[in-house]
């Protein structure tokens, strides 16, 4: 095994999460805010602001994109860039991950990804999750012990990897 992923290195984003945030900023920037901000012209032009849905509605559009674009800029800003310490033999970030529960008694396949691409509902768990964080690093046929936050302990048998680390249909969260 490499290693285990330091507590910096499970909180850093990979290449591919700073193209996402830049293309997400891009957007907000060149197509959303303007579409918001002439409605939001428009309705201003409407006269009485204390009434006017409209314009309430696109002030709290406006707000909340600009929220959102001083949420990515900082993490462009603050966040450590992600390094590879897996193996070429090795569960590392962005692979599916096959595995075999022993608590369960069923298989299940997740995928390694950073913390702002995680989405349990579709197996996309962070390396400082519970079983990302356990088998991070290991290899095929490697038994390993999952700990679970509340102190529970099992072991998941990994299956297989799929070395692909392609992470373009990974969607960045929302917060």
């Amino acid at each position: 095994m490499s290693g285990k992923l330091t507590k910096e290195q499970k909180k850093a984003i990979t290449d591919g999460d700073i193209s996402k945030i830049k293309e997400e900023l891009w957007k907000i920037a060149n197509e959303d805010k303007p579409i918001v901000l002439k409605a939001l012209s428009e309705a201003r032009a409407q006269g009485d602001l204390s009434e006017n849905a409209e314009y309430s509605a696109s002030k709290a559009k406006l707000r909340a994109m600009e929220g959102r674009e001083r949420y990515l800029n900082g993490i462009l800003d603050n966040t450590p860039r992600f390094v590879e310490i897996a193996g070429p033999d090795e569960v590392g970030m962005n692979n599916k991950v096959r595995l075999f529960s022993e608590k369960t008694g069923r298989e299940m396949t997740v995928k390694i990804v950073t913390w702002i691409r995680v989405n349990p509902l579709d197996r996309k768990i962070s390396p400082d999750s519970p079983i990302g964080d356990a088998v991070y690093g290991h290899k095929v046929n490697d038994r390993v012990l999952v700990t679970l936050d509340s102190g529970e302990t099992y072991y998941v048998t990994i299956l297989d990897i799929d070395k692909t680390t392609d992470d373009s249909d990974d969607a960045i969260n929302s917060y």
